[in-house]
């Protein structure tokens, strides 16, 4: 352990694992705190008048499992069985988990500032608002009534008030994507599931790689299921975790289809 950490390899992956922890402290002190642009919105539109559901199918503390600690302990066990030498475990270990964790973390960040800058209310907002059965000063109900927040009464609270305002893009979608969309990509390098040898293998491995994307779609379907995001948010939530997950891991690791897909991209070798 001690060789690895004074090596050359180790060293040059330090500023990525800076610019991560950087990323996570700012995610959690700051952009989950962040207040969303106040929007106007409309006091009679369907779209924001469904119920507030007291229990979620997957709670914030689940999804961190899910789309994070999951695809951690699985690309562990894997690295530190896989390689020959214990240098090369290390090694492998410490790429495959800096590139998740990037993956993650960035994908959060953006997520929350998009948040804040959409505005964008939530299925569930007029009860959260307090909107509901409101008297609406117009002369014709068919007329578009636009209503600011301060004028909510928040019977939820605060936070829950501001939060409804934070839909687009699903934090639960972009996460789990991200996450378990970067540990389906490192599953078909490490097990060179495109190599030539391997393509009458690739339907029962497919399978095996398919089920975190198919896992993550479920956590963001189930956002619709709780009305707390539109289906457009959940769209929007999977490209932005995918896009990180293509890239993160593109960034440190080879292509699939190459013959060296399992092998960590050093900066030497930029």
């Amino acid at each position: 352990m001690q060789t690895y950490l004074n090596s050359s390899k180790f060293k040059k992956f330090i500023p990525d694992w800076i610019t991560t922890v950087v990323l996570i402290l700012l995610f959690f002190i700051v952009l989950e705190k962040g207040n969303p642009f106040p929007r106007e919105f409309q006091v009679n539109d369907p779209r924001i008048s469904h119920p507030f559901a007291e229990q979620e199918r997957v709670t914030d503390n689940e999804l961190y499992i899910y789309s994070t600690l999951l695809p951690l302990v699985i690309i562990s066990l894997i690295s530190l069985y896989l390689p020959s030498s214990r240098f090369d475990k290390l090694h492998l270990l410490q790429v495959s988990l800096l590139g998740l964790l990037f993956c993650v973390t960035i994908t959060c960040c953006i997520t929350d500032i998009l948040k804040c800058w959409i505005s964008n209310p939530r299925p569930d907002f007029l009860v959260r608002c307090g909107a509901t059965g409101a008297v609406v000063r117009s002369e014709s109900m068919s007329e578009k009534v636009l209503m600011s927040m301060t004028k909510c009464s928040a019977p939820l609270g605060q936070m829950y008030l501001l939060d409804g305002m934070k839909s687009t893009p699903s934090g639960h979608s972009s996460m789990s994507f991200a996450g378990l969309g970067y540990l389906s990509l490192w599953l078909v390098g490490q097990l060179r599931l495109l190599n030539e040898k391997k393509l009458q293998y690739l339907f029962v491995w497919g399978v095996v790689v398919g089920a975190p994307i198919l896992f993550a779609a479920w956590i963001a379907l189930t956002r619709t299921q709780d009305y707390r995001h539109h289906f457009v948010d959940i769209v929007i939530g999977a490209i932005l975790g995918s896009a990180f997950a293509l890239a993160s891991y593109f960034k440190y690791f080879n292509s699939p289809w190459a013959n060296d897909c399992y092998i960590p991209i050093d900066y030497d070798e930029y």
